[in-house]
């Protein structure tokens, strides 16, 4: 009997044990909470702490402070935490808490000790007066904590997951247990209460561009590569550090460096063979071979930010290019994929680049004896360059609309299109007079904006229009007489009863649709005055005249883009009279744009093709505007159902052009001085065009369309082409750029 009740009691002290172990909890016996607060890593040498998304933070926790602390090597190897509890633990005894690392079977307590994955890095010998309530600061070293027990004596781990440090009690007291029963854990680099949305430590290299090729440009070169496949979003930046052949700095330093190497952070006998070994990217297009190994090239190879050149954001990104570099002068290259932790991996270019001049379509245009300026500013053309009132209005430009993002764009479209008006006011009082008077109006409101805010013009325009609509219709005083009173009241009873009625099966005439609502109505479905409007979408091949303003048939610009393109354009006109065909007034709009590499400096004029720049490029852009008046000959359709309707068009053109580039401008005195006036590849063009055409009214075909569009609120539509005439030069002027074209347009027209 004695023997079966030790039995007994031995199974249920067994059973007891077996409960303990299955109760793990995060929280203590009393509820309180283990946490990890304020964290602190060193930054310029002292504690601190940091934001979530940081720099300091994120380049904390990467792969080059691991470095640093394997080799117990420089200040910034290790980062402590705040260990405090939620509420007195009260306890009663003494209780260990301990700090381990590695993976998640060191949260096993019978796999802890046997596995090599797990560490245990530092101890609190009483979690009952060290975490309440001041809390405890403890320190943890980085490569402890990543690389754990298995791999201390290997190079640091390159993970990208998240990797916690677990804090474990046995809250019984038991120190030399290996079961705990309290367990909790913070993964590194973040915080109690963080939520953290992104990853913070990260000792993994982002991924490294495939197909990474040079070529030189005009001052400069230009990298060009693949984008990764996979894992393109681990890359934050694309830095370019280049020096030239002798290993001297290639130009000043305009960009901080966002990579971080392990020799910038300390002083490590091997730090070349712990950071991310250069791989050799052989330049596609030939060079110069670079003989020196990767190794060896020097402070370059040592990643010295004093040789970074060029940089881009964004792992999309196919390309840079360096400016500010010397023509003639040979250049050796890296180029660098940097993630938000400053882990980095880089290829240095097998072969050097060597810079060349290249001739772009505005130089070569004044190289072939052109007098073609640029633009001028309106405002200033007009007030005065150096006027009060035009001070004010670059106060307006700078403080007022630069202050947001849409103001900035009004003010680039204003010097995209108004402003290039000043060339026509340039030098003559009357135009000057006649643009002060247009722009009158305009000037006074942006003054008005920039003085009482866009709120306060606002208020003071909706107090402008009350008050004049009060002089007007004398509302202020028929607002309060009696008799209005009595009026409004009448109105409403109306309104109140008119409903009713409606209920009973009255139908108001604008329900009633088989009663005529205005005179348009009451007119035949096809009758010609029925039509106000007209538009059309036309399309054609569209050369710009420039080459024959300098009479060559292969000039500058074919030479240069090449020859025609097609080129939308869009027609609206308002149609004032229909008593025999139409009779309107309308614009026109279009956009085009040419592209091409640029000239080569040494290249021949006369040779075909001519030779290029392949890092060198420059666009051509066009938006030609129109003011027409226009004569459609409609009575052959209108009168005898013959759906063809000749037409022509005619007015005054403006032209708005600029060219894109990365070179230059040229000089307005056409010397080779550096520091001359520019003369800026941007203008408009003023003059005439005029077109015949034909124009067919589709809808004929299918009377039950023509119907269903009239319902719609279209009285015709059809297809149409036209000969095309523009003559946009200045009228003339060898100072404008010649823009116009003799073509052809075909498109879709509607009346309505």
């Amino acid at each position: 009997m004695t023997r079966f009740v030790s039995v007994t009691v031995l199974v249920m002290l067994l059973a007891a044990g077996g409960v303990a172990r299955a109760q793990d909890a995060s929280t203590l016996p009393n509820g309180a909470s283990i946490w990890f607060e304020h964290l602190e890593i060193i930054v310029d040498g002292k504690s601190e702490e940091t934001e979530l998304t940081s720099d300091e933070r994120l380049r904390y926790f990467n792969l080059a402070h691991c470095n640093c602390a394997r080799e117990d090597k420089g200040m910034e190897t290790r980062f402590s935490y705040l260990i405090h509890a939620s509420a007195d633990p009260n306890l009663g005894r003494s209780v260990q808490l301990d700090f381990w690392a590695g993976s998640t079977t060191c949260t096993n307590d019978d796999q802890r000790n046997e596995s090599e994955n797990c560490r245990k890095l530092e101890t609190l010998t009483d979690i009952d007066v060290s975490t309440f309530p001041s809390g405890t600061r403890k320190e943890f070293k980085l490569f402890d904590v990543i690389n754990g027990k298995q791999h201390e004596d290997e190079p640091c781990l390159q993970t990208d997951g998240d990797v916690p440090i677990y804090a474990f009690a046995n809250t019984q007291g038991n120190t030399t247990s290996d079961s705990y029963d309290f367990k909790t854990s913070q993964n590194v680099g973040s915080q109690y209460p963080e939520v953290v949305t992104t990853k913070v430590l990260d000792t993994k290299p982002p991924p490294l561009p495939t197909q990474i090729s040079a070529t030189s440009t005009d001052g400069g070169i230009r990298i060009s590569w693949k984008p990764p496949e996979t894992d393109n979003t681990d890359i934050s930046y694309y830095q370019a550090l280049c020096a030239k052949i002798d290993g001297t700095v290639a130009r000043e330093q305009e960009q901080e460096a966002k990579y971080v190497t392990t020799a910038s952070l300390c002083e490590v006998a091997d730090s070349a063979n712990d950071d991310p070994a250069l791989q050799e990217a052989p330049l596609s297009n030939g060079g110069t071979p670079v003989t020196a190994p990767s190794r060896d090239l020097g402070t370059l190879g040592a990643l010295d930010e004093k040789f970074i050149c060029g940089h881009v954001n964004g792992g999309t990104s196919s390309s840079l290019t360096i400016t500010g570099l010397e023509n003639g002068t040979e250049y050796q290259l890296i180029l660098l994929t940097v993630d938000l932790h400053g882990n980095y991996i880089g290829a240095y270019l097998s072969s050097g680049v060597t810079p060349v001049p290249a001739v772009d379509f505005w130089e070569d245009l004044h190289d072939r004896g052109s007098d073609v300026e640029g633009g001028f500013c309106l405002l200033a053309e007009t007030y005065g360059d150096n006027s009060s009132l035009t001070g004010a209005l670059r106060a307006f430009r700078d403080e007022t609309l630069g202050g947001s993002s849409v103001g900035r764009r009004l003010t680039a479209l204003y010097y995209a299109t108004a402003a290039k008006l000043g060339g026509y006011v340039h030098g003559t009082i009357v135009l000057r007079a006649v643009a002060a008077i247009v722009l009158a109006p305009v000037v006074a409101l942006a003054l008005l904006w920039h003085w009482l805010t866009l709120p306060g013009l606002l208020v003071a325009l909706a107090a402008l229009w009350g008050w004049r609509r009060g002089r007007r219709s004398g509302w202020l005083r028929r607002l309060v007489h009696p008799r209005s009173a009595t009026v409004g009241v009448g109105v409403a009873m109306l309104l109140l009863g008119r409903g009713h009625a409606h209920a009973g099966g009255y139908q108001p005439y604008w329900e009633n649709t088989n009663i005529p609502s205005s005179e348009d109505e009451q007119l035949a479905p096809d009758d010609p005055s029925l039509v106000k409007w007209h538009a059309g979408i036309r399309v054609g091949p569209y050369l710009p005249g420039v080459d024959k303003q300098l009479k060559m048939t292969q000039g500058s610009f074919k030479q240069m883009f090449g020859g025609a393109r097609p080129m939308p354009m869009l027609d609206v006109d308002r149609v004032l009279w229909t008593g025999f065909g139409q009779v309107a007034i309308g614009g026109s709009v279009g956009y085009m744009q040419w592209f091409a590499h640029q000239f080569a400096e040494s290249s021949d004029p006369t040779q075909t093709p001519r030779l290029r720049s392949p890092g060198d490029t420059n666009t051509f852009r066009l938006i030609p505007l129109a003011l027409t008046a226009s004569y459609r000959f409609t009575y052959l359709d209108d009168e005898h159902g013959i759906p063809v309707v000749p037409y022509v068009r005619a007015g005054l053109a403006y032209d708005i052009w600029w060219l894109k580039t990365n070179g230059d401008s040229v000089c307005k005195d056409r010397s080779d001085d550096p520091m001359c006036e520019r003369d800026p590849p941007h203008g408009g063009s003023i003059g005439a065009t005029g077109s015949i055409g034909l124009s067919i009214r589709a809808e004929r075909i299918d009377a039950s369309t023509a119907n269903s569009m009239r319902q719609s609120g279209i009285q015709h539509a059809g297809i149409y082409a036209e000969l095309s005439l523009a003559k946009v030069d200045g009228f003339g002027s060898d100072k404008k750029l010649s823009v116009g074209d003799s073509t052809w347009f075909a498109g879709v027209d509607f009346e309505f």
